[in-house]
């Protein structure tokens, strides 16, 4: 993965952008991780709960938020002394 460059997927100034081109963030997917998470806990044989599931949302959403900060602080650090 290149982290020379912060990618223009991770471009904070185009929010609706980003929604366009990272698919994972449109609500038809998140109906489809609603599908899978009821498949995954009836196959598990455990409680199918709006909560559970908003808990596995969460989890989701901070694993790419840090992430993301992770690949935002290594662009950082390899290009803040060429800019001194």
């Amino acid at each position: 993965m290149d982290t020379n460059r912060f990618k223009s997927s991770h471009d904070f100034s185009n929010i609706q952008k980003n929604l366009h081109n990272n698919p994972g963030y449109h609500v038809e997917s998140y109906g489809q991780q609603v599908k899978d998470y009821m498949n995954d806990m009836k196959m598990k044989n455990q409680e199918v709960t709006k909560q559970g599931f908003m808990a596995h949302a969460q989890k989701s959403a901070k694993d790419v938020w840090d992430e993301i900060q992770e690949m935002a602080s290594e662009a950082w650090d390899k290009n803040k002394d060429k800019h001194q």
